[in-house]
């Protein structure tokens, strides 16, 4: 783990105890920084203490008015202004302390790192955002550097807290993923390459609408080290940004991606679309590359990962026909699009990440003939704009909180209504033949019945696994 430059003998204050701000209270404390942690769950404070983390109680206003606080750091879960600061938040801003998060101290920490040591020991930052696919793209490009030997690592919303990377000045690369919530508040974003994938609407209590949520995630390509903005242009959003930056003029190179066949490429960019990345510059088209059948990459929704992967490891100076090799030999994440089993002609499928109905729409637009479980606790404005996907649907099988309401918004689909997610695996699994494809896309969040995605997607491979 690095010692953090330019914190000796300052204070922090620290709320949130999770991941990010464990990781964060021992870069802090390993750089000779006084820290004041706290987090109002009695479980994350007995986690902190069982790393010897001593803890300050930062709710007392006596704290703030005895000490000499530089900055108040926080971690991605907790309001820092809509719905509506949290009292500690507000405590800092009433004092004029900065606040800030792990994301924007790095970046700190990083530009230190660049005045100090030569351009070749200072690791590259790759940047990645967008409603889906974030943390796919993310891996395939660690994937990527990592097989043509790079000394790359995952960090940010993956992998680990970036303050806890550990043997920094070995590195050449930093895959960060980075969240609205995270995007949002970190005081400095400077990466030297930034990934824009898509948007739909998702966490909108946290940024009061799509017109925050939008100027959360733009906030990654306003440093002045941007190399190269990769921009996915299927949304207008994604269109206007990638408009500003070449209006910006600034010396940025631009490469947008689509899964659209129809959309005119005028500069630089490529479409990814039935398991193929059409590489293109001024309109013309200078490359093809088949995915082939890569069950890592399923689904056009994976070639815009795979586009953008591409744009940014050919920048990093892996050969082209290296990257499209190193695509074919990634095995995919846990979770997105993931295939559990295969049995009697069944494939089984575990895209316990598809938590909205962009993600959803998505996975039930990759196969044919399937039994779709979903369901959860729904998002704001539900199932009901699935659409045309819901063609590929044989039979769908809501379980949890909100299984009724699901069945109520699409009454047009065959389906049935089970108290938990193994009576409809069970079901579902009777119901398939030859052919069908089982699926989880949930389409909802997983708190009503698990701790997050992940649990919910491993009981979902558990109970697979004792059928197939």
């Amino acid at each position: 783990m690095f010692k953090p430059p330019g914190v000796k003998d300052k204070q922090f204050a620290v709320l949130g105890l999770g991941r990010t701000g464990l990781a964060t209270c021992h870069a802090l404390k390993r750089g000779g920084a006084t820290v004041l942690p706290w987090d109002e769950a009695e479980h994350s404070r007995e986690s902190a203490r069982r790393q010897n983390i001593e803890l300050v109680d930062i709710t007392r206003e006596r704290i703030w008015e005895e000490n000499r606080i530089s900055r108040l750091i926080v971690s991605p879960g907790i309001p820092h202004l809509y719905p509506e600061p949290h009292p500690i938040i507000r405590m800092a801003l009433n004092r004029g302390i900065p606040v800030d998060n792990d994301i924007g101290l790095f970046f700190h920490f990083h530009e230190h790192f660049k005045q100090s040591k030569p351009e070749g020991e200072i690791p590259k930052i790759v940047a990645v955002t967008g409603t889906n696919g974030k943390s796919t793209t993310a891996a395939l490009i660690n994937h990527v550097l990592q097989s043509h030997g790079y000394k790359s690592a995952l960090a940010g919303n993956i992998g680990i807290a970036v303050l806890g990377l550990e043997n920094l000045e070995e590195l050449t690369h930093i895959i960060l993923e980075v969240s609205s919530y995270q995007s949002e508040a970190a005081s400095r974003l400077n990466p030297d390459v930034a990934i824009f994938l898509n948007l739909d609407e998702d966490h909108l209590d946290r940024h009061e609408g799509m017109g925050g949520y939008f100027a959360a995630k733009r906030r990654l390509f306003d440093g002045d080290n941007l190399e190269l903005a990769i921009i996915g242009v299927d949304e207008p959003e994604g269109e206007f940004l990638g408009n500003n930056i070449v209006s910006r003029g600034q010396g940025t190179r631009l490469a947008i991606i689509s899964n659209d066949k129809s959309k005119k490429i005028p500069h630089y960019g490529m479409i990814g679309s039935n398991k193929t990345l059409t590489e293109f510059a001024d309109g013309k088209v200078i490359g093809t590359y088949s995915m082939g059948n890569n069950p890592g990459l399923l689904g056009n929704h994976n070639l815009q990962n795979a586009a953008a992967a591409y744009f940014a490891c050919c920048h990093l100076n892996v050969p082209v026909e290296k990257v499209i090799d190193y695509f074919n030999r990634f095995d995919g994440l846990p979770h997105r699009s993931q295939v559990v089993a295969k049995k009697n002609g069944v494939i089984y499928i575990n895209d316990s990440k598809a938590t909205n109905v962009k993600s959803t729409t998505r996975a039930l637009e990759s196969h044919q003939r399937i039994h779709w479980i979903a369901g959860g606790l729904a998002k704001e404005g539900g199932i009901k704009t699935l659409g045309k996907s819901l063609n590929n649907v044989k039979h769908a099988y809501f379980f949890g909180h909100s299984a009724k309401n699901f069945a109520l918004e699409l009454r047009q689909v065959p389906h049935s209504v089970f108290p938990n997610l193994p009576e409809a695996i069970g079901a579902a699994s009777t119901n398939a033949r030859a052919g069908d494809t089982v699926l989880l896309a949930p389409a909802a969040a997983s708190f009503d019945q698990y701790r997050d995605f992940e649990e919910r997607g491993f009981h979902f491979i558990s109970e697979v696994n004792k059928i197939t």
